[in-house]
């Protein structure tokens, strides 16, 4: 993914500009279930194959460091952020430098254990650039795998710029645009590229794990097959540096990792899809040109920092979309009006709807993180952080669980509960990825 963070106000603005289509080489089962033959190793090769293009050996996983230097390193952030576009509970963890008005390439991002590096992807230029940073002369960005084992992986992104050692391992005529599997060895400390004042990616895939609890797999095979394999971090943190690594994190109510699965049975928490939009993929796979994938995404999850207070995620909540005229069928899929609102009161509690429940509202208010101090939070290292609803109700979101896995949904923004009482013509339906399909070649 591709996109710029700018902390201020306590919003986070997030610019996806376009995402590489992975596909799985699991079965067609709309369940979280894994065939046997793929975890006979006691890992899922199936998975292993597919992110490691092969060039990996031996299993388990190993002691890891951060993938920045701590020194340089104010704040890490933990999985789960929610906003702009990242309408579902955001898969990696944010490394945030010392500076956040650093110039592009200030610090150092190394290998987080020994392995190989299996992919580099190039992000593009002029891309994601923050204003405070200097345009030298593209402004590059990459996103690298690391195969630590067969079965443990991690990954590092929106890397402004490729070490020297590094593009010295590279293939003769190797371009910025050369995107592909490499088999490139690095060593646990080894710089390996460089960012500036804006955040890093990083994740830890661990593919002896059970799947995360995401109740249709399928839904996220199709376009991000590493999502449930998320694992974290600090299980895997080499002794000597946990407790320092740990001091940076601005999560303290454990997991301090975060999380993002929620997904319950019956119920209204986690992750829904708009029928028809083939899950996580969002359409990009019968439309590879499509860029707001998130549009058919809706999520009910806890605060990334304060897991006591309630985000309702939505990918559709601007209802004025104009149709692009190259694909008019797509026309609500391409809006950029996904928002992320607090709950009024805190209530309901998404845990407790059921289909028993009947028809449900919400009404959505805007949501700060504050520190202990009162201010508004801005990504700085911090502890003991709060989520606070403003008091003013910025619309209502009208819902109804209508089968095992289905939701009837509707958006009513700048409307109060009082003024809702009924499902109009917009009125839209989500499951849980039930109708998400595998790339025709790779399903099976």
């Amino acid at each position: 993914m591709k996109k710029r963070l700018l902390w201020g106000g306590g919003v986070v603005i997030v610019l996806v500009v376009g995402l590489l289509i992975f596909s799985h080489l699991h079965s067609k089962s709309s369940t979280n279930k894994q065939s046997s033959s793929s975890t006979d190793l006691g890992y899922d090769t199936n998975a292993s194959k597919q992110l490691t293009g092969g060039a990996c050996s031996g299993t388990g996983s190993v002691p890891i460091i951060p993938p920045m230097k701590l020194d340089q390193v104010n704040s890490i952030q933990p999985y789960g952020l929610m906003t702009g576009g990242h309408v579902t509970p955001i898969d990696h963890q944010y490394y945030i430098g010392t500076d956040p008005n650093a110039l592009r390439d200030t610090y150092d991002v190394v290998a987080p254990a020994d392995g190989k590096i299996v992919s580099i992807q190039h992000r593009g230029s002029t891309t994601n650039t923050p204003l405070h940073s200097k345009n030298i002369p593209s402004s590059d960005e990459y996103r690298i795998v690391f195969a630590h084992t067969c079965s443990f992986l991690t990954y590092v992104d929106l890397v402004t710029s490729l070490d020297p050692s590094l593009l010295a391992e590279l293939p003769k005529g190797w371009t910025p645009d050369s995107n592909g599997s490499y088999h490139i060895n690095v060593k646990q400390g080894q710089v390996i590229g460089h960012i500036g004042g804006q955040t890093l990616d990083f994740a830890v895939w661990d593919l002896s794990q059970k799947p995360l609890g995401f109740l249709v797999r399928t839904a996220y095979d199709n376009a991000e097959p590493w999502k449930v394999f998320t694992a974290p971090t600090t299980k895997f943190l080499a002794q000597n540096i946990k407790a320092a690594t740990i001091a940076k994190y601005v999560r303290t109510i454990e997991p301090v990792d975060g999380r993002i699965d929620y997904d319950q049975e019956g119920k209204l928490v986690g992750t829904w899809f708009q029928v028809g939009t083939n899950g996580y993929d969002g359409g990009r796979m019968s439309n590879p040109s499509l860029q707001a994938y998130w549009g058919g995404h809706l999520s009910f999850a806890p605060n990334y920092v304060d897991p006591s207070s309630w985000i309702v995620s939505i990918g559709n909540y601007s209802k004025a979309v104009t149709p692009p005229s190259s694909n008019p069928d797509q026309g609500s899929m391409e809006s950029s009006g996904a928002q992320q609102f607090g709950i009024k009161g805190n209530v309901p509690d998404p845990t407790t709807i059921d289909a028993s429940s009947g028809l449900v509202k919400f009404e959505l208010t805007k949501q700060e993180v504050h520190t202990t101090s009162g201010a508004i939070w801005h990504g700085e290292l911090a502890s003991g952080l709060k989520a606070v609803n403003n008091s003013s109700v910025s619309g209502v979101i009208l819902l109804q669980i209508t089968g095992p896995h289905e939701l009837k949904v509707e958006v009513f923004p700048g409307k109060t509960a009082d003024q809702v009482s009924a499902f109009d013509s917009d009125v839209r339906t989500y499951n849980r990825g039930d109708d998400a399909k595998l790339p025709a070649s790779t399903a099976h």
